[in-house]
């Protein structure tokens, strides 16, 4: 599983997160203490996925254990300052560069491609 910034800085430490399930062969996390992010590297799976009381709320696809790739459906005042929550993407350029990814709308391929795993959104 994947750790908060392990791997990126030399350091093995245990495994915090724990996979409560699977969606389309994605494993659902369940973060530490409430945590609302998921992690910043995965050393055994492509992608996780994260819900909050069965709604979905974050996506993060990795490359040679990096981010490259997370959707979020919670606040976001550069996407819409309005809503409380809004469905949209952070492309990691490359991979795990935290400092470059502008957040954005999906576009309607990227939506069709992902749709199976927003449950409970109702802004696509």
């Amino acid at each position: 599983m994947g750790g908060r910034g392990t791997y990126a800085s030399g350091n093995n430490v245990p495994e915090t997160y724990r996979c409560v399930g699977y969606v389309g062969g994605i494993k659902v996390l369940e973060a530490p203490g409430g945590s609302q992010k998921l992690p910043e590297e995965s050393k055994t799976s492509h992608a996780y996925v994260r819900y909050n009381n069965g709604v979905f709320a974050q996506y993060r696809e990795y490359e040679n254990q990096q981010v490259s790739i997370e959707i979020g459906y919670h606040y976001e005042r550069n996407v819409d300052p309005h809503a409380p929550r809004v469905l949209h993407i952070h492309v990691y350029t490359p991979p795990g560069n935290f400092q470059n990814r502008k957040p954005r709308r999906l576009t309607a391929s990227e939506y069709e491609k992902y749709k199976f795993l927003f449950k409970g959104v109702k802004n696509g």
